[in-house]
């Protein structure tokens, strides 16, 4: 039996989370295991029958959040995946997050997106992955998204090419 049966994955819908997702299923794949994509709204957000949520119940115009999720999944067809969305606050949203674990039994591993903030920036923003990995009753493992500008392969390799190793003479 693999270590871990079922990988949850919380989201906020970022390009953290999305990349988090993308390591989920593949752990999921090469495990065996299922995921779990756990998002909680704020109140006064409604679940519908169906999985949508209606957000401002005066407007009562249900939406999916899981569209941009599902073309995602489609790169791992062979993994099962679960959308879980809950009402709740913020203060909510952690202990709901616990209650899935729970529920889910042994066997499970979180799997986020982190901004990767220092400085001013994680004192001002914080940090969520910071705390489910203080707190969690299970095992996390935190994704940072790859970086927009990817650093150059090749500028090293072009500034050495014509150097030579030191204390030998060139040659020409």
């Amino acid at each position: 039996m693999p270590l871990f049966q079922t990988i949850i994955h919380p989201t906020d819908f970022d390009e953290p989370s999305k990349e988090a997702f993308r390591v989920a299923r593949s752990l999921a794949q090469a495990l065996g295991a299922q995921v779990v994509v756990f998002h909680a709204v704020p109140p006064p957000a409604i679940l519908t029958q169906d999985g949508r949520v209606v957000l401002d119940p005066k407007t009562a115009e249900p939406i999916d959040l899981w569209p941009e999720y599902r073309q995602l999944q489609a790169d791992t067809p062979k993994v099962p995946v679960q959308y879980a969305v809950v009402v709740g606050d913020k203060a909510e949203a952690k202990h709901m997050l616990e209650e899935k674990i729970r529920e889910l039994g042994e066997g499970v591993l979180i799997v986020m997106g982190s901004h990767g903030r220092t400085g001013i920036s994680r004192l001002f923003w914080g940090s969520k992955a910071e705390e489910v990995v203080r707190d969690s009753i299970c095992p996390v493992l935190v994704v940072k998204a790859p970086s927009r500008v990817a650093p150059s392969l090749t500028s090293g390799a072009e500034t050495t090419a014509g150097a030579t190793p030191a204390g030998e003479p060139e040659r020409g």
